[in-house]
């Protein structure tokens, strides 16, 4: 059996310790923005930064430690991320909290390694990073990066306003971009594109990796999630365009090499938090994520 750990995160019904081989997904909480070289955080009501390469605030660090909790007991065989800074960051703090102490070790050029051709540096130390695994001392997870994984790019939306964008570009155009499957903004991607890359990785990648019984680690983002989440549910495009991804909560799916199923995984173990702050997050992904708001593709 396989067991998928989808990078933004979601609670329990079955304690995920008990779980043999499977992925696990989370999507990255809270980033910077990065403006003239000075860092600040992203304003409220401010259009995602998608796929422009920015890194963790500290409160998204601390998500990314709680969340790193919540799955401590599962040991990670192996660990996908996109190429964004963010992603690799979780997937890293997150490992810190690992009872298994295995240390993540980035492999340059992805799970395929396609580096840059005559790029020696990026072989040398793609190299190093396979010897590390094969003979260091203490126990280490190999971590992959791949652009398959990249948040949807929104090309000339990316770091506007709401408000702005609909100055910009009109209120009737920007409602069709946010309400369309297959409608790309300009010099970016419709989430029919984000479905594509991330689906078709998904199957080349993913699944034959759960089908050597390896525990998965998927450190992605909210349309990437969405798509692939979609995707193993069956869900329509319309469906797709409702699925809300909660930040920060794990998400959990056991496969037997044929389907997969379903998990719920333990809330992240935030010290900050109490009960009470848990009341309402959704405990399973198909029941409640279909909230028929899709105001929030951008």
């Amino acid at each position: 059996m396989g067991l998928a750990f989808f990078f933004q995160f979601q609670p329990p019904d079955i304690s995920v310790s008990k779980f043999d081989n499977g992925m696990h997904q989370s999507r990255i909480r809270e980033l910077c923005w990065q403006d003239f070289g000075t860092e600040y955080q992203k304003p409220p009501g401010s259009h995602a930064p998608r796929d422009v390469d920015i890194p963790l605030t500290e409160n998204g660090v601390m998500e990314a430690l709680a969340s790193g909790r919540a799955v401590s007991e599962i040991d990670f065989d192996i660990i996908f991320t996109s190429r964004l800074v963010r992603a690799k960051q979780t997937a890293l703090i997150a490992m810190t909290q690992s009872r298994f102490k295995r240390v993540p070790v980035i492999v340059r050029g992805g799970f395929h390694g396609r580096g840059k051709t005559g790029d020696a540096n990026r072989l040398r130390l793609r190299d190093a990073a396979a010897k590390a695994l094969k003979h260091a001392s203490c126990h280490m997870v190999p971590v992959y990066a791949d652009p398959a994984l990249n948040e949807r790019c929104y090309g000339d939306l990316q770091g506007l306003s709401k408000e702005a964008a609909t100055k910009e570009f009109g209120e009737e155009t920007v409602m069709k971009w946010r309400r369309s499957y297959d409608t790309r903004p300009p010099h970016g991607e419709s989430l029919k594109d984000t479905a594509a890359r991330s689906v078709r990785f998904f199957k080349s990648t993913i699944i034959p990796r759960l089908q050597e019984h390896r525990n998965v680690l998927i450190v992605a983002h909210g349309n990437v999630l969405r798509c692939i989440i979609a995707h193993l549910a069956g869900f329509s495009e319309m469906e797709m365009l409702q699925l809300q991804i909660v930040t920060a909560l794990p998400y959990a799916y056991t496969y037997d090499g044929g389907t997969f199923a379903e998990c719920r995984a333990l809330p992240p173990l935030d010290p900050n938090r109490n009960d009470e702050d848990q009341q309402g997050v959704p405990l399973g992904i198909s029941s409640v994520f279909k909230t028929g708001d899709i105001n929030s593709l951008i």
